[in-house]
């Protein structure tokens, strides 16, 4: 069975498709507003199976070339779940997977929510596909597969994330969110470790999606477009491209966010989230 997290709540299935190097529990803050009109559920990706005994078997992150395979897992989920007409929510890998499943089976679908997906400019993605062992070998993957994955205790991890830039914007409750629950106890050294594998992470960053361009103006369901005003991941350009290929998408940027809005601004998304849902006819009452 595909693991998953259960956050509750009543009405339609709002299903969460997690971003890379992340759990959902990571996202308990901007989740739970949702709950008093949505139930919602997360599934894990693929790179967390391994925590949880029973889930089907995974090939070696070194194997993973193609994110259609998160989608497929996606739609193995809905299967497994017997889900239909969701909302689907996704985050970044998450937002990738959601849209490629929902072009696959859009009838599983009622809407979708698709934050700071991975859309890199075309000639990223050009190169990228012309010299696939140079965009696996950029330092952004090589620092990924090289990062720290385990501390003495919570507190010390918690401690040095809060000197890195990259948490910079974190609120203390998110970064403890993520510390919690993104790391996990080792029983035998007694440390906590990052459970997202790091090897994951690289593998997922060094094979970038490159047909989302082809595939977005295939796009019909109800779409709500949100990116961070300084995301270092949806560049301008991209943003612009998008609002060309799909020009039915409701297009919302965040002010003072970055890529991972959902943990720097967790109550400021939910509340845009919620709101356009609302507008939609896509609440508990909808």
């Amino acid at each position: 069975m595909i693991p998953y997290d259960d956050f509750g709540g009543h009405g339609p299935v709002l299903h969460f498709s997690h971003p890379n190097a992340y759990t959902p529990r990571c996202f308990r803050r901007f989740l739970m507003p949702f709950t008093a009109h949505y139930h919602v559920m997360a599934a894990h990706h693929r790179a967390l199976w391994y925590l949880s005994p029973g889930a089907p078997d995974v090939a070696p992150a070194d194997a993973f070339d193609d994110w259609n395979l998160i989608a497929d897992d996606l739609l193995r989920f809905l299967d497994q779940q017997r889900l239909e007409g969701i909302i689907g929510v996704g985050h970044s890998l998450g937002a990738v997977a959601t849209m490629k499943a929902a072009l696959r089976e859009p009838q599983r679908f009622r809407a979708l929510v698709l934050i700071e997906p991975v859309f890199l400019p075309p000639a990223v993605l050009d190169a990228a596909r012309a010299h696939p062992q140079a965009a696996a070998e950029r330092p952004f993957v090589l620092a990924a597969r090289r990062r720290r994955d385990r501390w003495p205790d919570r507190q010390a991890a918690f401690d040095r994330y809060r000197e890195k830039r990259v948490f910079a914007n974190f609120p203390d409750e998110t970064l403890w969110d993520y510390v919690n629950e993104g790391l996990h106890d080792d029983a035998t050294t007694g440390e906590v470790v990052l459970s997202f594998p790091r090897a994951w992470e690289a593998a997922f960053y060094a094979h970038p999606p490159l047909d989302v361009w082809d595939e977005i103006p295939r796009l019909s369901l109800p779409t709500l477009a949100v990116r961070g005003a300084a995301s270092d991941t949806l560049f301008p350009d991209a943003w612009a491209l998008w609002q060309t290929l799909q020009p039915s998408a409701a297009f919302l940027e965040m002010s003072d966010a970055g890529h991972m809005l959902t943990l720097e601004a967790p109550d400021d998304a939910a509340a845009v989230v919620l709101h356009w849902l609302e507008d939609q006819n896509l609440s508990v009452s909808g």
